[in-house]
């Protein structure tokens, strides 16, 4: 979250790659591998993505809040 805050503060936009990477038996040299090459000591890779300047877009269309709220 705060990486995505970040880039939009600095006019940047992200496109995952891929989905969040997962941990089961049959990947695990794979997983293993992907640490190996990209991650820090200590650290793991979650997902990959680019990073860079896209289109300007407005904000996504939103419900007024009160739509939204039940009076208790």
């Amino acid at each position: 979250m705060r990486l995505h805050l970040t880039e939009t503060e600095h006019g940047l936009s992200t496109q995952p790659l891929s989905q969040v990477l997962q941990e089961y038996p049959e990947m695990a040299a794979h997983y293993s591998r992907v640490h190996e090459i990209l991650a820090a000591p200590g650290e793991t890779v979650q997902m990959f993505g680019r990073v860079g300047y896209g289109p300007t877009i407005g904000p996504s269309p939103r419900w007024p809040l009160e739509t939204r709220l039940a009076n208790a």
